[in-house]
């Protein structure tokens, strides 16, 4: 059977055995290991911090100036990497954090492999006043070695002295027993109805490209199959030095084949991570103020698996910095965020979805924008960045949509700016192949800000009007005044097109961290709307679908299109009620009205609550307009309706409509496989 067929499978297992692990230091030395630290600086059994227990190894890299400075366990009796794959460790950065180190495995006193270790701390590197977790690979990645060692080293890895820092809870994770994934198949969890032909696939656990990932398989609008792969977050180092928690891989069907949508090999391939830039343009301490997000491990979750819809979380802590006139300048929070996708039968695109959470950042210290998603895709579905098409074009959305209007794309490129735009969207092309790519939010820019810079000026004109770069001298708007980051800074010179694939998003300095900070287009970015404000704290949250198809289908286009349509719907009901409001944005505490009323942009769906099982409700579509196979969530549902009829004609469950039970909610969620025309449409849930 390919991966393709759409067959019954079974739940084949429980998941990995725990591992046992082999402790080197815990309260004191374990299991026969031995300090051997050299260099000075080496305090066992301290008492100044603590991770579990009372006590730690306090570690400074010494008071003159000298990289020679370690600790080290020695045990008499060789390891291997094969029944220890893995070294996990704590390690507290005292009152200064940043401290840098060095792993070296060693046996029969020569060094066998080495690492620099801040690649496998969760948040990327050794942090001030708090213990943060290492998780080393011995056999992949930095260290990638396969044999024995009897020698462990942390060394510091600085020519500099080092302030203190302390370690603790060493150990040696011994390799678990292999033990059959399961596959989540069409909601197992569901009772009363057998598994559907066409539902869809979550496959947890298997390899792409190198790596642990969860595979989502559905069927699209057009029945056909469509699937996508999620790399785990929890400490592998992929390609490019990634550590997951980003989509690697895509599939759909274009033409007669299918399209393979793949991460290459570069730093920033895969897609969908964060990253964020300060308005300062440097973090004020001399290290990267926007890095990216696939560099930082977190975790994952299985959120939700049903017979038709599924959503998978990633969360992690990513660094912002203190403004550098902040009450305490400078500083680093490391602040929560939290990705969602959403994947549902009978619809093609993947909802992203995402809250940052500033509540613990004092307010207005951080003054930074947001670009997620962010990554690379060879969306063309070549095998390598190389190999991958030029850029034919670029457009996008916010007040106004843009488009360049000669081919390929280069900074020389003739543009289009003048055709008022509600729904926010940036898109990428090919002609060579017919691809694109393309992330369009679920809410329109007067509800949810979005874009960025000062390119505003150049609303409703042309290229016509002459260049929109003078340094250099250009016709495109110069790379730091595009909206939406894209392929701006990856031409080679001012008539030079590119293959390379970035595509981001983009919002002005303060969306993250300021109380109030202006809106896209206001007067005080050089746009011609009135200064308007936001708050961009304690949190932030908005929701995005991803877009893959031909470019001669304009996939991007149409689901803008959606997205208005779902913005001109009035929603009544005579059995149940309409949702006015509901959570702000995925894992918040707080709440958000609906506008239009019964419309979550969290989910991109139409809500409704339930009476006693039963809803009949009538969905009205804006004149002019077509809504295409909608996403219903029906709150107060606790089991599967018996009948469910559109205008009167009863519905073929899994094949007019795909329901799943998310029984923890007490939610029906619905894709209708029907299409609802402008006017009124009836909509009844008979229990």
């Amino acid at each position: 059977m390919c991966k393709w067929t759409m067959a019954v499978l079974l739940l084949a297992g429980a998941g990995a055995a725990p591992a046992a692990n082999l402790v080197i230091y815990d309260e004191a030395l374990q299991n026969g290991f031995q300090d051997y630290s050299y260099g000075g600086g080496a305090l066992f059994g301290s008492n100044a911090q603590a991770h579990a227990g009372s006590l730690s190894i306090r570690f400074t890299g010494g008071a003159a100036p000298d990289n020679f400075n370690a600790l080290s366990f020695w045990r008499a009796s060789d390891l291997g990497t094969a029944a220890y794959p893995q070294l996990r460790f704590w390690v507290h950065g005292g009152t200064a954090g940043g401290q840098q180190l060095r792993l070296f495995l060693q046996h029969d006193d020569s060094i066998v492999a080495q690492a620099e270790i801040d690649a496998y701390i969760a948040g990327g590197a050794i942090a001030a006043n708090a213990w943060r977790e290492v998780v080393i690979p011995l056999g992949a990645g930095g260290v990638g070695y396969s044999g024995p060692f009897d020698r462990i080293d942390l060394q510091s890895d600085s020519a500099a002295a080092q302030p203190a820092l302390y370690i603790d809870d060493l150990l040696l994770a011994e390799a678990a027993t292999p033990q059959p994934d399961p596959i989540f198949r069409n909601g197992f969890e569901d009772s009363g109805l057998p598994p559907a032909a066409n539902g869809l696939v979550q496959e947890p656990g298997v390899s792409v490209q190198g790596m642990a990932s969860d595979r989502f398989t559905w069927r699209d609008s057009a029945g056909q199959p469509r699937a996508a792969v999620l790399a785990h977050n929890t400490g592998q180092v992929g390609p490019g030095g990634t550590r997951g928690g980003e989509l690697r891989e895509f599939r759909y069907q274009a033409g007669a084949g299918t399209r393979v949508v793949a991460a290459s090999s570069s730093g920033a391939a895969g897609f969908g991570y964060v990253v964020s830039h300060r308005s300062e343009g440097s973090d004020g301490i001399g290290t990267d103020d926007s890095p990216l997000g696939h560099g930082f491990s977190g975790q994952f979750q299985r959120l939700w698996t049903g017979r038709h819809h599924a959503i998978f979380r990633f969360t992690q802590n990513y660094p912002r910095w203190a403004r550098t006139d902040a009450a305490a300048p400078n500083v680093r929070y490391d602040v929560p965020v939290t990705l969602d996708w959403v994947f549902a039968t009978g619809r093609d695109h993947p909802l992203w979805s995402i809250s940052w959470d500033l509540s613990a950042v004092p307010a207005n210290a951080v003054e930074a924008d947001s670009r997620a998603p962010y990554g690379e895709l060879l969306f063309d579905g070549a095998a390598t960045e190389g190999a991958h098409s030029v850029i034919a074009g670029i457009g996008w959305g916010d007040g106004y949509k843009f488009q360049t209007t000669s081919s390929p794309a280069t900074y020389s490129s003739s543009w289009s700016w003048n055709t008022p735009n509600t729904i926010p969207y940036v898109k990428l092309w090919t002609t060579a192949v017919d691809a694109t790519m393309g992330t369009v939010q679920t809410d329109s820019l007067a509800h949810q800000d979005a874009g960025g810079y000062f390119g505003t000026a150049r609303w409703n004109t042309t290229s016509a009007a002459g260049n929109a770069c003078t340094a250099p001298a250009s016709l495109m708007p110069c790379d730091y005044n595009w909206p939406y980051q894209s392929i701006n800074y990856s031409f080679g010179g001012v008539a030079t097109p590119t293959n390379n694939t970035r595509l981001a998003w983009g919002t002005n300095f303060g969306f993250l961290g300021q109380t109030a900070y202006y809106r896209h287009g206001s007067a005080y970015w050089g746009g011609p709307l009135p200064n308007a404000t936001a708050a961009g704290w304690p949190r932030q949250s908005y929701s995005t679908h991803i877009v893959f198809g031909t470019h001669s289908g304009d996939p991007v286009g149409a689901q803008v299109g959606q997205v208005e349509a779902l913005q001109s719907v009035s929603l009544s009901a005579a059995v149940g009620s309409i949702a006015t409001s509901g959570p702000a944005g995925i894992n918040r505490p707080d709440s958000r009205t609906y506008a239009p009323a019964g419309y979550d942009p969290v989910y991109a769906a139409l809500t409704f609550v339930a009476a006693g099982n039963a809803l009949d409700a009538n969905i009205g579509v804006g004149a002019g307009r077509t809504l295409r196979k909608p996403l219903l969530v029906v709150r107060g549902v606790t089991a599967y309706p018996a009948t469910v009829r559109l205008n009167g004609a009863t519905l073929v469950r899994d094949t007019d409509y795909f329901p799943s039970l998310r029984a923890g909610a007490n939610e029906l969620w619905l894709t209708l496989n029907r299409d609802l025309a402008a006017g009124a449409n009836r909509l009844e849930l008979l229990p």
